[in-house]
């Protein structure tokens, strides 16, 4: 039992970390986007979102999921020798194909400025200096990943959170002091990732070695493990990318606007879901050969459920709330979509545990065959809801379609490597919290403060519900306590 209990409280005491590196970097973005709306227009948005969102695409296919390979094989051998040939073998794989990638789009930067920003005239420009950034980004991208895998979260923290900070200050030196423009942004994220080397290259000092580290072998076997991931991330870029276009073909601007602001909102959620994440693997692969590691994961999905859960319930509930405290009035209407999408990132995170059975049997065919399908069904749904639902319906889609991929994950997975999770009740808990979420919408228009104080209420009777059916764990944990107490 303490066994379970100390395990328990590293993936917490991990998660907590990453959580809070993710709040305070998105805290300090929402502190700058006044800033930022002052100095953009509309147009430069679209810019800066279209470079992104193809950036984001070309990362995905460079990556190609060897670090779920990586983090696969790193736990399979204790040997510090194995697992450095293990890290180069990706590390010299993706720096050759991000060299490649880096030479292709910057000489063939006219072709992608005409195909992508047509209106754009100095779109050739932004794209090579895009283009330059693709190789440098590896070594940090490399360096947290690795300092993940050895379960040094504050240092892998401390690395992001560097590298967030040196890139939000050389935005504002370059966008709102030196006026640079579009292209400050890119110059920004340029010279940010130059001046944050020294510091990769210290900490990955034990790891880093010559390319004759580089096992041909190992990496056709880590590239067969990674590939069905590749359409696993394809299908996420599409589930949370497509709705906007849909929404953009069959709407106005201004909904197009307040689904963004939707999402945004909704994002806050998130940020537990990928500090939970991010600790997840390392931690699932970590324990592989402990005796009660089944019941180790069987009590990490309940209190993933239990607390993130509750995070999106809160931030659902109260997505009136934060709007009006983030944004203006004209911005208000998203708050159904916002509280729709806050279980999308629940339904992530689950994703990450359902997974957990094909990732320990080394096949991962599964997830993405359901990545597939779930883009597919999306698409579909995309056309059927938002023209009855509008920006809502867009929002349904991706929440119906994300759903089904851990659904069917948990159906594979359990025949591979089984866990004894209790989906009765950890289903209970999900409607519990999706009832709570919109029953508010249910109540009439009272004052503000008024409003706050029914919605605590609200939080508070599904709080003490929910402690009622976790009661035999919740018993369990303080036995625990009690018992390490009297040791003390």
């Amino acid at each position: 039992m303490a066994s379970i209990y100390n395990s328990i409280k590293n993936l917490a005491s991990d998660s907590l970390i990453y959580g809070l590196s993710g709040i305070l970097t998105k805290f300090i973005s929402v502190f700058l986007t006044p800033i930022y709306t002052r100095v953009y227009s509309p147009e430069d948005y679209g810019v800066i979102g279209i470079l992104t969102n193809a950036y984001f695409l070309v990362s995905i296919i460079l990556v190609f999921a060897l670090d779920n390979s990586t983090a696969r094989w790193f736990y399979d051998s204790s040997d510090f020798s194995e697992r450095k040939k293990i890290i180069n073998t990706w590390l010299w794989s993706y720096l050759v194909f991000s060299i490649v990638a880096c030479l292709f789009f910057f000489f063939s930067a006219d072709f992608w400025a005409n195909l992508l920003l047509k209106e754009y005239s100095n779109g050739i420009y932004l794209i090579k200096l895009l283009a330059l950034t693709l190789p440098l980004l590896v070594w940090p991208s490399v360096g947290v990943n690795v300092l993940r895998f050895e379960r040094k979260a504050k240092k892998a923290i401390f690395l992001s959170l560097f590298q967030s900070f040196m890139l939000i200050l050389l935005n504002v030196v370059f966008v709102v002091i030196l006026k640079f423009g579009v292209e400050g942004v890119y110059y920004a994220q340029l010279f940010g990732t130059l001046i944050i080397l020294p510091l990769v290259f210290y900490l990955l000092k034990d790891w880093l070695g010559f390319p004759n580290l580089f096992e041909f072998k190992l990496f056709k076997s880590m590239v067969k493990y990674s590939f069905p991931f590749v359409p696993a991330s394809l299908g996420f870029w599409i589930v949370n990318l497509s709705g906007v276009f849909f929404i953009n073909e069959y709407l106005d601007k201004i909904d197009v606007g307040l689904f963004q602001i939707g999402v945004s909102v909704a994002a806050v959620t998130g940020l537990a879901t990928n500090a939970f994440q991010q600790a997840w693997s390392p931690f699932a692969f970590s324990i592989l050969n402990q005796p009660n590691n089944k019941e180790i994961y069987a009590a990490s999905f309940q209190l993933f459920v239990l607390i993130v859960g509750s995070a999106c319930m809160a931030v659902s509930i109260f997505s009136s709330e934060i709007l009006i405290i983030l944004t203006t009035p004209q911005y208000f209407k998203a708050k159904i979509v916002a509280s729709i999408l806050t279980f999308n990132y629940l339904f992530m995170g689950i994703t990450s545990i359902a997974s957990l059975g094909s990732a320990i049997a080394k096949t991962t065919t599964p997830l993405g065959f359901i990545s597939v399908l779930s883009s597919i069904v999306l698409i579909g749904l995309n056309f059927l809801l938002i023209p009855y639902l509008g920006k809502e319906g867009a929002a349904l889609s991706i929440c119906i379609s994300q759903l089904i991929i851990p659904v069917y994950m948990f159906w594979k997975s359990q025949k591979l490597y089984y866990i004894p999770f209790d989906f009765s009740k950890n289903f209970i808990m999900i409607i519990l919290f999706i009832l709570g979420s919109f029953s508010i919408y249910l109540f009439p228009e009272f004052g503000l403060v008024f409003t706050i104080f029914l919605k605590l209420i609200l939080i508070s009777i599904f709080f003490f519900i929910l402690l009622f059916i976790n009661r035999n764990e919740v018993r369990k944990i303080l036995t625990v306590f009690k018992i390490k107490n009297n040791i003390i």
